[in-house]
């Protein structure tokens, strides 16, 4: 196969897109879309070479896997190696448990499976998982294990059907991927049955190229196509968004852009002298080190620091680079040339290091390796798996719905005993704890798992949300409510906050008090590990504790917006949770005197920000919501 450069080009606008998107610096809002033309490229540049070796009878199956093995496994050892020392290190034992597991479900090349069970890929949660990127890894994996039987299969057998299979096959992945972005987005996002489409694309560059169908090129608007087709991706990457579905019907956008960009040649296009400048191609060799780089050090990053300006975080892009050519220079090259590695040492140094990152995620898999620590921080980290005190008023009924109940779910008592009703996500059902205790059996309750408070508005994740929040406003309009408490995480979904007014002018239809109260302070990794990290223990001498003055500014710019749309309605009455808790922007309460006596001091919150009870009360102490108060 001929080596081109303006593909090597292609790859640095698929990687750097996407090292821009985890490092959160804003642009390019749908920059996971390199992830996508990476899937394009593989499927050409694979089914490309298994087409010349099949057809010239040179294929084999050891050769394919060895190339595959010398291409993929030794700078993926190289990054693991260096990440877990890390892991040891900074992570706390919930998270190096993860690690473990996740270590485990690499070296099986079944990454993708493991994060689409364990979490999604746009959750905040994702933020602290090194592993996370070797998801796409492992999709293209899969494929290799699948792809080149097909071919070989086809090619021997029937070649006439070639062009036709591949067309079956891409036609019943998108269609598969279509219903799942709807019904099952998680899935949809990571697993090979819905992302086997885009590969096929890319077959299909290649089998055109191969078949020498040259219509485009030969066109006067050759050029055009191909700059247009740039002009097209290069949108697309920034104007996606997590909102959108995907993959789905409109990742098709890019995927054939990408198409059209391999399949159209057009050397005098201003799009190829682009992705053939020096640095872009000089990018492209380096990305696949560059993408195995970035997340290890954006994550630990998030660990060692509660929060990072933006200069920060393109300094570890830098030091990405940096490490990214290393690998590629002393890791990937020497080990892809048969003259530099022989296959047995290149299977035995695989197999070796690969029984050792086994071994080593089974051992921390297990319990996080928790002697690691004192008993002082242990007692700190055993809020991670925090659970309500006892003596606390307890919630018997069901009104916090999972991430697949609806609302038929709910118990009736949750929502007909009572003249409050606490409206909102997980972060109102941690707020429950203490309105509880202040009201009692005059609270209701519905809340639902990462689930706004706000009608008419789709959450791609949660996919009931939409029908249990009109449930909810219709219920609120039939009901004889005296007030209505509205609270969530709302810094989740800043592009929904706008929903706000519709959701408030809604409730204008009943005679009742409405409360907004804005998000709680947010702690990276969790509040316990951001203690721990600052060497402060629960038997302090004081609650407050200095912070970083930055630390809450996309809350506070959220709460700006809540209020200016509660300003709107003279029933509405807006609490900040952040005023709660922080006297000051450098003065915030983290740890708070202890409801129980079982010890004299507890976190705020128990995880990044849902709130112990004790965090619960002091907020709850902020809010208007007993009907005997002004």
């Amino acid at each position: 196969m001929k080596y081109r450069k303006d593909i090597d080009g292609l790859r640095a606008v698929a990687v750097l897109p996407v090292l821009i998107f985890h490092a959160k610096l804003g642009f390019f809002h749908g920059g996971f879309l390199g992830v996508d033309v990476f899937f394009v490229i593989s499927g050409f540049l694979i089914t490309s070479i298994l087409i010349e070796e099949i057809s010239q009878k040179t294929f084999s199956f050891a050769n394919f896997y060895e190339r595959r093995v010398r291409r993929l496994l030794p700078a993926l050892i190289f990054m693991t190696a260096a990440t877990s020392v890390l892991a040891y290190q900074l992570m706390i034992t919930v998270d190096l448990k993860g690690y473990g597991n996740s270590l485990v479900a690499m070296s099986l090349f079944s990454s993708n499976i493991f994060f689409w069970l364990d979490s999604g890929y746009f959750d905040r949660v994702a933020d602290l998982k090194p592993m996370l990127h070797t998801w796409s890894l492992a999709v293209e994996e899969q494929y290799y294990f699948f792809f080149p039987l097909v071919l070989l299969i086809v090619l021997r057998w029937v070649p006439k059907l070639l062009t036709l299979t591949v067309l079956t096959i891409l036609v019943i992945s998108l269609g598969l991927a279509s219903w799942a972005a709807v019904n099952a987005p998680d899935a949809n996002f990571y697993l090979l049955p819905t992302r086997a489409w885009e590969l096929m694309f890319g077959s299909l560059a290649s089998i055109l190229i191969f078949n020498n169908v040259q219509i485009l090129e030969r066109l006067s608007t050759a050029n055009a196509f191909k700059n247009g087709a740039l002009i097209v991706l290069f949108v697309c990457l920034i104007w996606f968004d997590e909102s959108i579905p995907h993959p789905s019907m409109l990742t098709l956008i890019p995927v054939l852009a990408t198409l059209v960009l391999i399949v159209i040649p057009a050397p005098d296009s201003l799009a190829h002298k682009l992705l053939t400048l020096r640095p872009m191609v000089f990018t492209g060799l380096i990305s696949y080190s560059l993408y195995l780089w970035h997340q290890p050090l954006l994550v630990f990053n998030r660990y060692m620091s509660a929060k990072s300006d933006a200069s920060v975080r393109i300094a570890i892009l830098l030091a990405a680079f940096a490490l990214a050519f290393v690998s590629w220079r002393y890791i990937e090259k020497p080990f892809r040339h048969r003259n530099v590695t022989t296959r047995k040492q290149v299977y035995s140094f695989c197999a070796v290091s690969f029984a050792a990152i086994i071994g080593f995620g089974l051992y921390a898999g297990q319990d996080g390796l928790p002697s690691r620590y004192t008993k002082e921080q242990q007692a700190l980290l055993s809020y991670l798996q925090y659970n309500a005190p006892a003596g606390q008023p307890k919630d018997n009924a069901h009104c916090f719905l999972g991430e697949d109940e609806t609302h038929k779910a709910l118990s009736a008592s949750c929502f007909d005993s009572g003249s409050v009703l606490l409206w909102g996500d997980s972060h109102a059902n941690a707020l429950a704890k203490g309105l509880r205790y202040k009201l009692g059996e005059n609270l209701n309750e519905t809340t639902s798992s990462a689930c706004l408070p706000l009608i008419n508005t789709h959450f791609p994740h949660r996919k009931h949300c939409q029908t249990t929040n009109d449930f909810v406003i219709e219920h609120i309009q039939q009901a004889n409510y005296d007030t209505i408490v509205l609270h969530g995480n709302w810094i989740s979904h800043p592009d929904k906050i706008d929903a706000l007014s519709e959701t408030l002018a809604a409730l204008q239809t009943v005679n009742a008090r409405i409360i907004v109260v804005g998000g709680v302070p947010h702690y990276l990794p969790d509040l316990p590990s951001f203690l721990l990290t600052k060497r402060l223990l629960l038997d302090a001498d004081s609650a407050p504790v200095k912070v970083e003055p930055t630390l809450f500014a996309e809350i506070e710019a959220i709460d700006t917006k809540l209020m200016a749309a509660s300003k709107q309605f003279d029933n509405v009455t807006f609490v900040s949770a952040l005023a709660s808790f922080c006297a000051s922007q450098e003065q915030c309460q983290v740890i708070l005197p202890s409801a129980t006596e079982e010890r004299q001091w507890v976190p705020a919150a128990w995880d990044y920000g849902h709130v112990t009870l004790e965090g619960a009360l002091l907020l709850s102490d902020q809010i208007p919501a007993n009907t005997n108060q002004n």
